[in-house]
């Protein structure tokens, strides 16, 4: 379906990436970006009688990109030991604390065996309320969910190469990795957890390792990094041979390494050397809820860090940054409003003049409208309407509603409460605090009346089956947890960024109180 989205555009352009605008956006019926015209200029063909949304002064944007999650786990609240005193030193250290398991890896390894696509749902709802269009870090899934509301950046099959997108969150042996420089050099874009703790670690020797096999190209995209000195990113700038243009992405995640780590990447060193800077929410148990938080807290830490780093600056590293790391690998324009780019935008309400301003500032309740694929999938009533989206589920976000297109498993078209998703999700809270987990049998068997059963699956498909994506200390998988133990799975979290979660930073994880301050932005 072909329509025009027309309020302020701030695009992204690569020829003026500062332009903002007053005009229009074109969606063509393949859901991609036909044109983007200032007021006044001509219209493209094959849009007489197209639908028209206006938003008025809102400010149009690109789709937010999240190269960095792992979103079976992002139903969970922030977690921390109580029992540690001091950072942890890298990404093997924590898994191991006694209460882990408990807390974290069993009770999101039973949401997702019980109620799978309740939890892909929530999830995605939970990414689209913060502007977020296409996200890394899925659960292993045996097929697709029903409802697909954001871009799966780990399997989506755009453009023409066969895995374009080559993504992996434990540690490769330099066998495999020699295998990952192959299909760098091929095209494809490979996003790796790298070197994720404090500096000097013992991790350092993943970047080593990345160096030694020759993945040091344009097409990786290193997550965290926040162990590596300047040296490294100068190797990796040398290692490229590239005069000029990114050599590669950083994908950064404050939050989390703040909280974990006491301490986060060298973004200084990472654009000094020509290295790109994405963002990422990493998870629930260590991250902020969306982009919008991360961007605040990326914003909090440049200012803390003397690193000058402007509003337009944060913007790209959640809209043109990440998306020409995929662009390489698609062979379509990411993260930029462009003609034959995705047709991947959203709407945020005016908070300040400047429109980068406007989107570091920008709260949930701010956003107005988000479209993946040309097709608007969450936003407020009167613009889902407007945008052709009648049969759509209402959402509440704290004071404000929204409305977002979630179908019923097993229906063609029935539209699924989020009141009834959200009661699946809490009688599995409830059942796995009774008895144990008891793997796909349990599904079955658990029953909400006159309900259809937990698994939700279409008829005639077999059960899909989620597994999620790290594993529960070195070594270990994620779950099942042991035969016979029951599972206190927390009250599922919120969609947005409420003072309840920010009563729950203070004096918890190793920040020092650096991340306090974040709440600042949403009084």
């Amino acid at each position: 379906m072909a329509w025009v989205l027309a309020g302020v555009v701030a695009p992204m352009q690569k020829n003026d990436e500062a332009a903002a605008f007053a005009g229009r956006v074109w969606f063509g019926d393949d859901g991609a970006v036909v044109d983007v015209t200032a007021r006044g200029e001509a219209s493209p063909t094959g849009f007489d009688g197209a639908r028209r949304v206006g938003v008025g002064n809102a400010v149009i944007y690109p789709g937010l990109v999240d190269l960095h999650s792992h979103l079976g786990y992002n139903t969970l609240p922030l977690w921390s030991d109580p029992a540690r005193n001091t950072p942890y030193m890298h990404h093997d250290s924590w898994p191991g604390e006694d209460g882990y398991p408990q807390l974290v890896s069993w009770p999101a390894w039973t949401l997702l065996e019980r109620v799978p696509e309740c939890v892909l749902a929530y999830v995605q709802v939970r990414a689209l309320a913060g502007g977020t269009t296409s996200i890394q870090g899925w659960p292993n899934v045996s097929r697709q969910p029903v409802n697909t509301l954001v871009r799966c950046i780990d399997d989506d099959p755009i453009g023409s190469l066969d895995d374009p997108v080559m993504v992996s969150a434990l540690t490769q042996t330099t066998d495999q990795l020699a295998g990952r420089a192959r299909n760098l050099s091929a095209g494809r874009t490979f996003v790796y957890h790298c070197a994720e703790g404090r500096p000097g670690a013992i991790v350092t020797r993943e970047f080593d390792d990345l160096a030694a096999t020759g993945c040091l190209q344009p097409g990786l995209a290193a997550i965290h990094c926040s162990a590596l000195d300047p040296s490294h990113f100068a190797r990796w700038k040398k290692a490229s041979g590239l005069a000029r243009g990114p050599v590669g992405a950083v994908v950064w995640s404050p939050f989390s390494n703040l909280w974990l780590y006491g301490t986060t990447t060298d973004i200084a060193a990472v654009r000094s050397n020509r290295v790109a800077v994405c963002l990422g929410t990493d998870w629930g148990p260590s991250g902020t809820k969306n982009l919008l938080g991360e961007i605040k807290v990326a914003r909090l830490w440049s200012d803390h860090q003397g690193w000058s780093l402007t509003d337009h600056d944060l913007v790209r590293m959640v809209t043109a940054a990440p998306g020409d790391a995929l662009a390489r690998a698609w062979s379509q324009p990411v993260g930029r409003l462009v003609p034959g780019g995705l047709g991947d935008a959203m709407v945020i309400a005016r908070r300040a003049a400047d429109p980068w301003t406007n989107l570091v500032s920008a709260r949930e309740s701010d956003v107005l409208l988000v479209v993946v694929g040309g097709r608007a999938r969450y936003g407020t009533y009167d613009l889902m309407r407007a945008a052709g989206e009648h049969a759509t589920s209402s959402i509440p976000l704290g004071r404000h509603v929204r409305r977002v297109t979630l179908v019923l498993p097993g229906t063609k078209d029935q539209v699924w409460a989020w009141s009834d998703l959200t009661a699946r999700l809490d009688a599995v809270r409830a059942d796995a605090a009774r008895r144990p987990p008891s793997g796909p049998a349990g599904v079955r068997r658990l029953r909400l009346p006159d309900r259809l059963p937990l698994a939700g699956d279409p008829p005639g498909t077999p059960p899909i089956a989620a597994r999620p994506d790290m594993p529960a200390a070195p070594a270990q998988v994620a779950g099942p947890p042991p035969k016979g133990v029951t599972v206190n799975i927390p009250p599922i979290e919120g969609l947005y960024h409420s003072l309840s979660w920010f009563r729950t930073l203070k004096g918890r994880g190793f920040h020092g109180g650096a991340l306090d301050a974040l709440a600042g932005f949403y009084r």
